[in-house]
């Protein structure tokens, strides 16, 4: 069975003066080393941090200003790794996630061989109070990305950010393309299930209180998009000396290929049809060419989906 003391929590806070010292509290009752790292807080939160700087399984950490929780929980896990951790469970300081479900996934780890555990609020009992409707909505057009980018139906809820991790990740953070706010879960799920850590998925419960969210819906939206769309044509490479993968691989060549001819088959006949003039496509035909390329586009992508669905699910317990 492996140690508790290969695991360390962090925890991120920004302004969270009202919730940072019972999640502290509470978490110190596991026994485990705690990581605080502090984001540039223009509240009393340092202050209420430094009652705990003298504790020998507390380590805090102060941004010199605001990075961002994405930036904030890379520095969490380099910090991790230079003390020779071999497993991270990151949480908020915003009180909002059950030690419950932080015991489930320190429990799940310590019993099993999963490299990555995950948390899924999305069910039943997953939500007490009001989830900002941005939120949910955004949360569900993760999703989708999600599966569109790692091939599998499986996981739910890429951007929950009570997860836990081997530090093995830490190498991958350092793409450009890592978010440095919103959005690292998602950069972190998706590298995990790509680079093909043995994955677990458990239902949590986030709590929310009457608080309005202030994320910008169109930087979200264009950040988890690129990524999407960056991760597909990464894992492409990954996928080629797969051997299970390889069949994959090549429809998703077809794939690309289909739907590049599709949209600039599309854009012509926008062309042709207001710009005023003459196609040397004859229109029947430019339609069936449009047509043709979709349907083999959805083909293509729907075989590769099933190839890889089938890959990757090998891995993902939920």
């Amino acid at each position: 069975m492996k140690d508790k003391k290969t695991i360390a929590i962090g925890i991120l806070a920004y302004n969270e003066e009202l919730n940072i010292e019972n999640v502290i509290r509470n978490l110190l009752t596991l026994n485990i080393n705690l990581y605080i790292i502090n984001d540039f807080s223009k509240d009393n939160t340092k202050k209420i941090l430094e009652q705990f700087k003298n504790l020998e399984n507390v380590k805090i950490i102060n941004n010199n200003k605001n990075l961002g929780a994405g930036i904030s929980t890379k520095r969490f896990i380099q910090e991790a790794v230079q003390d020779g951790y071999e497993f991270i469970v990151k949480v908020d300081g915003d009180g909002q996630f059950l030690i419950e479900d932080v015991i489930k996934i320190i429990d799940i780890y310590l019993k099993n061989d999963y490299e990555f555990i995950k948390s899924n609020r999305f069910w039943a009992n997953g939500i007490v109070g009001k989830i900002p409707k941005i939120r949910f909505f955004g949360n569900l057009f993760a999703t989708l990305l999600m599966q569109f980018a790692i091939g599998s139906n499986l996981l739910l809820d890429p951007l929950n950010g009570l997860f836990g991790v081997s530090t093995k990740i830490h190498d991958k953070l350092n793409s450009k393309s890592y978010p440095k706010r919103y959005g690292y879960p998602f950069f972190i799920t998706i590298s995990a299930v790509l680079n093909n850590f043995k994955t677990k998925q458990i239902n949590n419960t986030v709590v929310y209180a009457n608080e309005k969210s202030n994320l910008n819906s169109f930087k979200i939206f264009f950040t988890l998009l690129k990524l999407s769309i960056l991760f597909y044509f990464k894992k492409y490479k990954l996928k080629k000396i797969e051997g299970k993968l390889q069949k994959s691989a090549f429809f998703d060549i077809v794939f690309v290929f289909f739907t590049t001819s599709f949209l600039a088959l599309a854009i012509y006949l926008l062309i042709t049809t207001f710009a005023e003039f003459s196609s040397f496509i004859n229109s029947n035909n430019l339609f069936n060419l449009i047509f043709i390329s979709l349907f083999l586009s959805i083909y293509s992508f729907n075989i590769s989906y099933k190839e890889e669905n089938i890959f990757r699910n090998d891995l993902i317990d939920v």
